[in-house]
C-alpha cells in the first residue's frame, strides 16, 4: 500500500507542483489536500492519512497548531513541517510541537518527495534542509559537543564518561539535552543527525 500523504498550504500553484511529483511515484499517493489549517485537520480526524505535509503558516489554524492537535489526540500521522524559518530553535519548538521532519519552503519541491519517504519510515526527525541550520549544532553547549562527537564515534556511555573524567549520569544528562536540542529521539537518531548534518566530521 502507498504512503497515503496531505498536503495542506494556502498556494495552490504549489499544492499541484507537489502533487504531480507524488503522483508520479508508485509508493506515493496524495489521498487529501487543504487550504488552510481547519481543512487540514479536518482531514487528519477523518483517517486515512499517514504523512501530512503542512505549512506552518497557514490561514485560520496554523500549521503548529495541527501539528499540536495530531500529536494530543493521537491521529496517527506523522507530520513534515515546511516553514520559511531557518532559526535553530524555531526548528527544535516545532518537534516539541508534534512535527516529525523539517523543511524550509526555499527547497525544492523536489525535495519534498525525498523528505516524505523519510518521514513515513520514523526517520524525519533528523530531515532537517541545510538552509535550516547554518551551524546546525548552534545550541549545544561545548561539553554537549564533546558528548555527541565522541557518541558519533561509537563509543558507549561509560567510555564517554572515562574519555572527558565525568560520570555516566552526567553523560546520560547531557545526551538527554542533546536529543531534545536537535530534535532526535535516540542515541542512534542522534549519530544520524550528526553524520548528516556533517558534525560528525567536524563541520560545526
Amino acid at each position: 500500500m502507498p504512503t497515503r500523504v496531505l498536503l495542506a498550504d494556502d498556494h495552490p500553484v504549489w499544492r499541484r507542483g507537489v502533487r504531480d511529483l507524488l503522483a508520479a511515484e508508485p509508493d506515493l499517493a496524495v489521498v487529501a489536500e487543504a487550504a488552510d489549517g481547519e481543512e487540514a485537520l479536518a482531514a487528519l480526524r477523518a483517517g486515512g492519512v499517514d504523512v501530512a505535509v503542512l505549512d506552518m503558516e497557514m490561514p485560520r489554524v496554523t500549521g503548529v497548531e495541527v501539528a499540536r492537535a495530531v500529536q494530543a489526540e493521537r491521529l496517527g500521522a506523522r507530520v513534515l513541517a515546511l516553514s520559511s524559518y531557518a532559526d535553530p530553535s524555531y526548528v527544535t519548538g516545532l518537534f516539541q510541537s508534534g512535527a516529525s521532519g523539517y523543511l524550509t519552503k526555499d527547497q525544492s519541491p523536489e525535495l519534498v518527495v525525498e523528505a516524505v519517504r523519510a518521514v513515513a519510515r520514523g526517520e524525519g526527525r533528523w530531515f532537517v534542509s541545510p538552509a535550516a541550520l547554518a551551524d546546525p549544532a548552534a545550541g549545544l553547549s561545548d561539553r554537549e559537543r564533546d558528548v555527541l562527537r565522541l557518541l558519533a564515534e561509537g563509543r558507549a556511555n561509560g567510555q564517554i564518561a572515562e574519555a572527558l573524567f565525568v560520570s555516566e549520569n552526567t553523560v546520560r544528562s547531557h545526551l538527554t539535552s542533546v536529543y531534545a536540542k536537535v530534535g532526535v529521539g535516540s542515541a542512534r537518531e542522534a549519530i544520524v543527525w550528526a553524520i548528516r548534518t556533517g558534525f560528525a566530521d567536524g563541520g560545526a
